[in-house]
């Protein structure tokens, strides 16, 4: 070793040249490339599809008919890449207009919700790529609209909310789910009319409103004379049984009366036909008697008798001797005088 530092058959350090990279340097720069390039394809051959979401796998710009569900996936980096499309729901709100069943202009403001079927989301991707809803579901709802609004007229789109609502929904979910979205719920926030239309149908509620409540009215004026009616009607009853009552009363009251007076009569008449039969017995006896006495001679008749009598001798009657009856021919007898010893 000389004073130097090196050894005496050591060559002696040359400087190198600026501007010439050596060997080490020239490996260090491939070798940085490459790890630069590894990473670079690596973090390019992985990709990730985000929860709620359905990847659309793409080669060239070609799409393959299959769907990623989510998750991380392989792909060739600079080859294919991957399309991710929201498979959760998604609200979307629009205005538009239609013509009703009696040719009305009808202004309607709706709310779609809908959501992407995981299965199809790779022919959405096909035929309407990212704009799918300005593509497909917009024309889809205007279509629906003004399909269900020629069926109705307006008053009955107004009557039947409900109904055109549900028919809408259903319709336009039958014309999606074919491409592979579904309606989850479907409303229509607002119905709007002309000016023109919006009074006339403010007049016919009110010339409703009027005649429903003269209707009323006349239902009531109705019942209330058919109560009064019925009220009149058992009063007038009630007077005619109490009329007939007092009658009934009376009539009976004049009949007892009557009977009375005339069983009264009949026993004062009574009394009096008795009374008179004894003073008429009485006076006819004491008459014949004071007659007889008057006419009579002294003496007594010699017979007596009738028809069917026996005929005596009153004179040997009162003598005290006996007489014989005889039947004449004539069936009349006669008493023959007894002699007496």
């Amino acid at each position: 070793m000389n004073d130097s530092g090196f050894h005496a058959n050591q060559a002696p350090f040359k400087p190198r040249r600026p501007g010439k990279p050596g060997k080490m340097g020239k490996r260090l720069a491939i070798g940085a490339v490459v790890v630069l390039l590894v990473v670079v394809l690596g973090a390019n051959a992985f990709e990730v599809v985000p929860v709620g979401a359905t990847g659309i796998m793409l080669t060239f710009g070609k799409v393959q008919d299959t769907a990623l569900s989510e998750g991380v996936h392989m792909k060739i980096p600079f080859v294919q890449r991957i399309v991710s499309l929201d498979n959760r729901v998604k609200k979307l709100e629009l205005n538009t207009e239609a013509f009703s069943k009696d040719i009305q202009t009808v202004s309607a403001t709706l709310a779609v919700n809908y959501r992407l079927q995981n299965e199809k989301t790779f022919s959405i991707y096909k035929t309407a790529g990212l704009s799918y809803e300005e593509n497909i579901i917009v024309p889809a709802t205007h279509e629906v609209l003004k399909s269900v609004c020629a069926q109705y007229t307006a008053e009955e789109l107004i009557t039947k909310r409900a109904e055109s609502s549900d028919k809408m929904r259903e319709e336009l979910d039958n014309k999606l789910s074919e491409i592979g979205i579904s309606i989850t719920d479907f409303n229509i926030i607002d119905f709007d009319f002309s000016e023109e239309y919006i009074s006339a149908v403010e007049a016919k509620q009110v010339a409703e409103q009027v005649k429903k409540k003269a209707a009323t009215e006349n239902e009531t004026a109705l019942a209330q004379a058919e109560r009064e009616k019925q009220v009149a009607i058992k009063e007038a009853e009630a007077e005619a049984e109490k009329l007939r009552i007092e009658a009934q009363g009376k009539a009976e009251s004049t009949l007892i009366e009557a009977e009375a007076q005339a069983d009264a009569v009949k026993l004062a008449a009574d009394a009096e036909a008795y009374k008179l039969e004894q003073i008429a017995g009485k006076v006819s006896s004491e008459i014949i008697q004071k007659i007889l006495a008057e006419q009579w001679d002294g003496e007594l008749p010699q017979v007596a008798g009738g028809a069917l009598a026996g005929i005596m001798d009153v004179g040997q009657l009162l003598s005290g001797g006996e007489a014989d009856t005889a039947q004449d021919d004539g069936g009349a007898q006669s008493v023959q005088p007894t002699q007496q010893p």
